[in-house]
């Protein structure tokens, strides 16, 4: 009898040690992958709400503006908000570096100066450039990728000095730029875009319109350096000032990111305020389409109209 509860004591204490390795392991576990902290049940949450409110499209209340391109065809699937006119942001970007390219080439040499850095806007999406020198491709990678406003600026600079010459203030060098910009959209046919006075699309009044983004998007991603830099969720280069890499604002690229998507390959993303754009290529079974959503009320309300559209107009 009492061999028996000595075996049953140590028993106990056998399945008692077991429960506790297994707990300790666990807990180890959690730690390394981080399991246990609130972000990652957080990100859970937001990756099945993604999955799960995305089957429905509600553009009206989900953006101004919206609309689904089908690339091969060359129609439009779904169009809506023709009449709006909403805020450009750093959308602006696209058609600075559309007017850019008539005027330099990718090779040329620009010299980033703290006077012109010292132009950019407070609080500006930046690429940290640094007093030095850049090429032309590097300058609008770094528009593209982190949508860096102080890379608006000195390609802004950097091209209306090339026409101007010395001499100039870097404000004047900025305001000259901006006027043969706007004299370029009206020629090209952008007629509902207008920029006023900043390259990088920081001015609040700037606007635009479905049909000028969905153009210069398409026509830019015709160039390789385009489609190499905005399809990744990072972006590295490397310059006489030293490494650079930058992680791209579209969060579909992200793979650690509840909305990425492995079909989207870029284009743009723009933010102002309270109004949240984003132009994006889509790529399936060899089907390219450009979609594009304009002053969503958030930033997760863009993801959301766009990964509606995959799912209920291209499937």
């Amino acid at each position: 009898m009492k061999e028996n509860r000595k075996y049953k004591k140590i028993k106990i204490i056998m399945v008692f040690t077991t429960v506790l390795l297994i707990a300790f392991v666990a807990v180890v576990g959690l730690y390394k992958t981080g399991i246990y902290r609130f972000d990652f049940f957080k990100d859970v949450y937001k990756k099945i709400d993604f999955q799960l409110s995305t089957n429905e499209l509600n553009i009206p209340q989900d953006a101004l503006s919206f609309s689904v391109y089908d690339i091969e065809q060359g129609e439009y699937l779904f169009y809506e908000g023709d009449s709006q006119l909403p805020t450009v942001a750093s959308l602006a970007k696209l058609f600075v570096i559309d007017y850019a390219l008539t005027k330099v080439n990718l090779e040329d040499v620009i010299e980033v100066n703290q006077e012109v850095l010292d132009l950019v806007p407070a609080g500006s999406s930046l690429a940290n450039l640094k007093v030095g020198k850049y090429t032309v491709k590097e300058i609008m990678e770094a528009m593209l990728v982190p949508s860096g406003n102080d890379a608006a600026y000195s390609l802004a600079y950097y091209i209306a000095k090339n026409e101007l010459g010395e001499g100039y203030t870097a404000t004047e060098y900025i305001n000259y730029f901006m006027t043969e910009l706007s004299e370029y959209l009206i020629e090209e046919g952008y007629s509902k875009t207008n920029l006023y006075n900043d390259p990088s699309g920081a001015a609040m009044s700037a606007d635009t319109h479905l049909d000028d983004i969905n153009r210069v998007a398409l026509k830019l991603y015709n160039y390789d350096f385009v489609k190499e830099c905005v399809g990744k969720s990072t972006f590295s280069i490397q310059t006489p000032q030293g490494e650079f890499t930058w992680k791209n604002t579209n969060k579909f690229l992200d793979k650690k990111s509840p909305y990425y998507n492995e079909n989207v390959k870029g284009i743009k993303t723009g933010t102002m305020a309270s109004s949240y754009n984003i132009v994006v290529l889509y790529k399936k079974d060899g089907k390219e389409y450009l979609i594009t959503c304009l002053a969503s009320l958030s930033d997760e309300g863009r993801y959301k109209a766009v990964q509606s559209a995959i799912n209920t107009i291209i499937k």
